[in-house]
């Protein structure tokens, strides 16, 4: 079962993505709406298989893929890639499809390189039900917040192909710069909200288990300070203080900014600073 979990069901789930990035691919250079269709049906199927590979493995370790930095890399890959169908129920995000397949096969990749087996964990509050709580909210709010940054960037792409007039076929098979604001305003909202829950519960968790305090409490300020920018930005959002151009500028920068975070966090806990 080990074997199935960790290495066969993966493998076979980056070489489905794989192909439909190959599809995706084909798409760039030529169109074609049933191949497009077929390929929006895979993804769905894709989907469902990575959410029963999710919930076979917490079975199996009792634990959410959170436990190494490889399960972590698969499973924001799966958080990316569903996030990705949440945000396609909404708005048919045609050939933007590319970018998500990009990040996704890029972390199942790193994480099967990694090694997706649990090891030593380093703390052992990864294995409490706080901390799942915790990393799904963020991982998921994370997720999001990247999709933001992408949509927000092919605004700004989009925006600079209207400037110049240049209506070549990138533009035509993109999103309109409506949808693109649609897709970006959702992802944030719903980022920002999962990043705020997910810092709540981090600081219910240090009441509730006050020995799990020194694992959270690197994370807490930064986490504050995101939460912050979030706010800001929905705000600003909602409110129209900004252009659309600019609040699309500010997204790419908060998405790297939260890629960042996440980086400086995973690197922090798995070094066995908290070991």
């Amino acid at each position: 079962m080990d074997q199935l979990l960790y290495r066969v069901l993966p493998q076979t789930l980056l070489l489905l993505f794989g192909a439909l990035l190959g599809i995706w691919g084909i798409l760039v250079r030529r169109a074609d709406l049933g191949l497009e269709k077929a390929a929006v049906r895979i993804g769905w199927i894709g989907a469902a298989c990575l959410l029963a590979w999710l919930v076979a493995v917490t079975a199996l370790q009792r634990q959410l893929p959170m436990l190494s930095p490889g399960q972590l890399a698969f499973f924001l890959g799966s958080l990316v890639w569903l996030g990705q169908c949440y945000a396609q129920r909404h708005v048919d995000q045609r050939l933007f499809a590319v970018l998500p397949l990009v990040g996704v096969a890029g972390l199942m990749a790193f994480g099967l390189a990694m090694g997706l087996r649990p090891g030593e964990v380093p703390t052992k509050s990864l294995l409490s039900a706080g901390a799942a709580v915790h990393v799904t909210m963020s991982l998921a709010g994370v997720a999001l917040l990247l999709g933001c940054g992408v949509y927000a960037s092919g605004h700004v792409i989009l925006d600079w192909h209207i400037r110049r007039r240049r209506f070549d076929a990138w533009f035509q098979r993109l999103p309109s710069l409506g949808d693109l604001d649609r897709l970006r305003r959702l992802t944030l909202v719903t980022g920002w909200a999962l990043v705020t829950a997910s810092l709540l519960s981090a600081l219910v968790w240090t009441r509730v288990r006050p020995s799990a305090e020194p694992t959270v409490i690197s994370h807490l300020h930064p986490m504050v300070l995101l939460a912050v920018i979030l706010a800001v930005l929905v705000v600003a959002d909602r409110q129209r203080w900004l252009s659309a151009h600019r609040l699309a500028v500010g997204c790419v920068v908060m998405s790297g900014l939260v890629l960042a975070l996440l980086t400086v966090s995973v690197v922090e806990i798995f070094a066995g600073r908290f070991a």
